[in-house]
């Protein structure tokens, strides 16, 4: 399954941030999003690149920490899922993914 991630990257407060894209090639629908995540890193960290840094804890769907926002809705499209459980086959191959921290006014 190939996936394409446009993922918001800011260095901090202080810089402006953007929107940068990743190819992941070898995504399998049977992983989780924080899984297909840590598979971004490792490609990242292979590249010599700083990882995408991300909040996360139980990764069982109980903490909700793993809140950020995943093409424009909470947590991503299933119904009461944290991202931690949502599983890759709910998208399609060759979906662009856009993943962005939550945003507070």
């Amino acid at each position: 399954m190939q996936l394409r991630l446009k993922i918001w990257r800011q260095a901090n407060s202080q810089h402006p941030g953007q929107f940068e894209q990743y190819a992941i090639a070898d995504a399998h629908p049977d992983m989780s999003f924080l899984e297909l995540l840590d598979v971004l890193n490792e490609q990242l960290i292979a590249e010599d690149k700083l990882p995408v840094e991300f909040d996360h804890d139980c990764r069982e769907g109980i903490c909700g920490s793993c809140g950020f926002m995943i093409n424009g809705q909470a947590h991503g499209s299933q119904s009461q899922t944290a991202a931690c459980q949502l599983y890759l086959r709910h998208f399609q191959d060759g979906d662009t993914l856009t993943v962005e921290p939550w945003r507070a006014s």
